[in-house]
Formats: structure tokens, C-alpha cells, sequence
């Protein structure tokens, strides 16, 4: 209840009069499990050929009040995101890939000039699984991924976001998200193992600004 009550104040904000709003596209690439820290060495690591890479593609709607560096924002998005588990005790290292329809909802900082600026932002995101795969990767067995009800297709977590802003029309951003929920399970010796979701992502897009009002 509390979600949906913060989910309608911020659509309404959005209507608020002395509002600067913009519409865009955003498309990226999602390093997903594969970025552990940002030392040189795991960015390198992560952008290797090995590792699982995905896309997120969308609409962004950004808001600030006029002569305000502080605002929001609200997306739509197709992401597709993955993990891999290395089993030590069967010696199989397998993957899952996932296809999300996610709405993230964040706070927004700007400093901007008319020609370049820097931007900020955190804040939650929900997301509803369309589709997934697993694989294995000694024998390249992939296999679609079936789910008993819809609640397991949802999933919700955080993120995080840095990047630059040209003629405010022009972004190129980095982002981090993190998964909250328990969606992993391992099924081993007739027992269900409930693991820790350690979806993480690292993303790396481009956003460009249509309209404004």
C-alpha cells in the first residue's frame, strides 16, 4: 500500500505546474554478476567475451522544477539480465538469462549548463520476468525456464546512477542495481536450496532527450 501511495504522489508531481519535463529514449548493455567492485582489474574482468551481457532498452521521463538541480524520474523498460553458478561439487558451471518489463522510480540531482552538465540518481525499481533461459556451459545445453505462478516473476530492488549531460538532450550514464528478492534456487540431492539474490547489475547506457515542456 505504502508503495503505491509514494508511486501516485510522484505521478502526480509530475503534473505540477513550473515543471521542466523531458521525454527520451534509453538503450544500454547490462554486465549483470560479472562487475564485483569497481577496482581497474573486475571492470576489465567483467567486460571479458566470457561473461554474460544482456541489453535494456526503454522510455525515461525526467522531471525537475524549473531553476530546481533536484528532480526525478520514471521509466519503462525491456532489460535482460543473468547470472552464473559455479558448482563446485558437480563441476558444472551453468547459467540463467532473464527478460525483465521493469519501472524504476528515482530521485535525480543535476548541475548543468546549457552545454555540458553531470548528473545523479538512486532510488528503487520493480520488475515482472516475461521470459528465461538456462544453459550449461561444458555442454551448451539451453533449455526455456518455467515458473509455477506469477509471483515468482516479480522481483524489486535498488540502483544507483552517475553520468554526464550534453545540451541537455545527450546523457551517458553509468548505473548499478541490485536485486532484493530470493528469486535463485538450486535444486541438489532432491532438496530445494533457497539462495541469496545476487542479481547485481552494471550497466552502461546512452539517453537521448526528445521533448520538453
Amino acid at each position: 500500500m505504502k508503495r503505491h501511495i509514494i508511486f501516485i504522489l510522484f505521478i502526480l508531481a509530475m503534473c505540477l505546474p513550473n515543471i521542466y519535463a523531458q521525454l527520451g529514449i534509453k538503450a544500454g548493455v547490462n554486465l549483470a554478476n560479472e562487475i564485483k567492485s569497481f577496482k581497474k582489474a573486475d571492470i576489465v574482468e567483467g567486460f571479458s567475451k566470457e561473461n554474460l551481457t544482456g541489453y535494456q532498452i526503454g522510455l525515461i521521463y525526467e522531471m525537475f522544477r524549473k531553476k530546481s538541480a533536484l528532480g526525478g524520474d520514471i521509466g519503462t523498460f525491456i532489460s535482460q539480465k543473468g547470472y552464473t553458478i559455479i558448482d563446485n561439487i558437480s563441476l558444472e558451471n551453468s547459467y540463467k538469462e532473464y527478460n525483465y518489463f521493469e519501472i524504476p522510480l528515482n530521485i535525480r540531482y543535476r548541475l548543468s549548463t546549457k552545454i555540458i552538465g553531470v548528473y545523479a540518481t538512486c532510488g528503487l525499481y520493480a520488475g515482472y520476468i516475461l521470459s528465461g533461459k538456462s544453459g550449461n556451459l561444458t555442454d551448451s545445453i539451453v533449455q526455456n525456464i518455467s515458473f509455477a505462478n506469477k509471483e515468482e516473476r516479480f522481483d524489486y530492488g535498488y540502483n544507483l546512477g552517475v553520468g554526464i549531460e550534453f545540451f541537455k538532450k545527450i546523457q551517458l550514464g553509468l548505473s548499478w542495481s541490485q536485486g532484493l528478492k530470493n528469486t535463485i534456487t538450486s535444486l541438489r540431492n532432491d532438496e530445494s536450496l533457497a539462495l541469496q539474490n545476487d542479481i547485481r547489475v552494471f550497466n552502461v547506457n546512452l539517453v537521448y532527450l526528445f521533448s520538453k515542456k
